[in-house]
């Protein structure tokens, strides 16, 4: 077990994790699948931004999730249960409290303003009109409130240290990673959609927790036996060969985009089970989840274990441009959906724009002020080693 090192790759990868959502996001607008799911989606679209938004979901908060796991060990592992706890209270869910209505009331106001000025309305908003009493959505904040109920259940689980061990040490042994989580993940979301969509309810849903959730105790036991992930970076090579193969029938047996109908039925009773289960599709995806979130977190191990002043800005900063970049795309991508720009500009105007807005905005109102408080806490004072990794979720 690691007392005082430092890992500086979990803090870069999860800044890149956080910040591949802005690109994800933007991209739904430009991807026919998506057409009429998100609210921006644009009235030109092409294949290419569909394929890479699929792509990125496969992967993108599973790493998230194992990196929280990650951090949730270390802090219990440096700090003890109850300290581990009221940190995560104070800096997950209380940002969910606080910007949760904030987020509502912002992307309200930001659909009636691109009701007004697009020349040609997304589907989305013919959906709004058949809904009657739909279901509250966390929106992209769903994150915090499902990390909200996994630190609670992992602060539970530590004070049975016996239990607590012997789960986190058999959770990364290679035959549980290789044969048996594909599996697990498989039954979990035999019911839901493929591609997967987000636990975003405020009442807890249980195969989140046999995905998101067994990622989150894999990241806790790859902190405890972090041997393993140097033993496991040996077969990068071969990993990222076996995540390219999956693509294959993963892509060929995922489901069409959902109906109008299906949208509008999961709308109002928050139900997304297809009308016809495909468990080759599921298992397809979850072979897909495991092997390219495999690669993520091996090539940030091998390639992003180091520190700079830059990382560790864009580490704190990325919480933040998370957090509000849904609202900012909106009021980007509303406009640039009424021009001819080509698509990739588009996406690149998008991103680069709520990028901009999002780093300057953290630096004037967030890090000096109480807000940079709460996100990441008290700035620690330089010093000549400089490491991060426990406020890395």
């Amino acid at each position: 077990m690691h007392t005082s090192p430092r890992f500086h790759y979990i803090d870069n990868l999860r800044s890149l994790a956080l910040l591949l959502g802005v690109v994800f996001h933007a991209a739904l607008a430009y991807g026919p699948y998506f057409s009429n799911i998100w609210f921006t989606a644009d009235p030109s679209k092409h294949v290419a931004f569909e394929y890479f938004a699929i792509w990125s979901h496969l992967f993108r908060m599973p790493l998230f999730f194992a990196i929280a796991g990650f951090c949730a060990a270390l802090l219990i592992s440096k700090r003890g249960g109850n300290a581990f706890i009221s940190n995560r209270l104070k800096r997950v869910f209380l940002p969910f409290v606080i910007f949760f209505p904030l987020t509502m009331l912002v992307l309200i106001h930001a659909l009636g303003w691109g009701a007004e000025i697009v020349h040609e309305k997304p589907g989305l908003f013919t959906i709004f009109q058949s809904v009657d009493e739909p279901l509250i959505s966390t929106m992209h904040l769903w994150f915090l409130w499902n990390l909200t109920q996994f630190c609670c259940i992992i602060w539970l689980l530590q004070k049975y240290t016996q239990v607590y061990q012997s789960i986190l040490a058999f959770v990364v042994r290679p035959l549980f990673l290789g044969v048996a989580l594909p599996v697990l993940l498989t039954l979990a979301m035999h019911q839901q959609l493929v591609p997967f969509p987000a636990p975003d309810k405020l009442y807890p849903q249980l195969w989140s927790y046999g995905f998101y959730g067994i990622l989150f105790l894999i990241g806790a036991g790859l902190y405890h036996h972090h041997t393993r992930v140097e033993q496991y970076a040996r077969y990068f090579t071969p990993l990222l060969i076996l995540a390219c193969v999956s693509l294959l029938p993963y892509f060929y047996l995922m489901d069409p985009p959902p109906s109008i109908e299906t949208i509008i039925r999961a709308a109002n009773t928050g139900d997304m089970t297809p009308e016809h289960i495909n468990l080759y599709a599921v298992l397809a995806q979850s072979v897909a989840i495991v092997s390219w979130t495999g690669v993520a977190f091996l090539a940030g191990y091998k390639w992003l274990n180091q520190y700079s002043q830059l990382n560790k800005y864009m580490s704190d900063a990325s919480y933040w441009i998370y957090l509000i970049h849904v609202p900012v795309l909106m009021y980007i991508q509303f406009p640039l959906s009424n021009t001819t720009l080509p698509l990739l500009l588009k996406l690149v105007i998008s991103v680069t724009t709520t990028l901009a807005i999002g780093l300057v905005s953290y630096q004037l109102l967030v890090r000096h002020t109480w807000i940079g408080v709460l996100l990441n806490g008290k700035k620690a004072k330089p010093s000549t080693s400089p490491q991060r990794a426990e406020s890395a979720s």
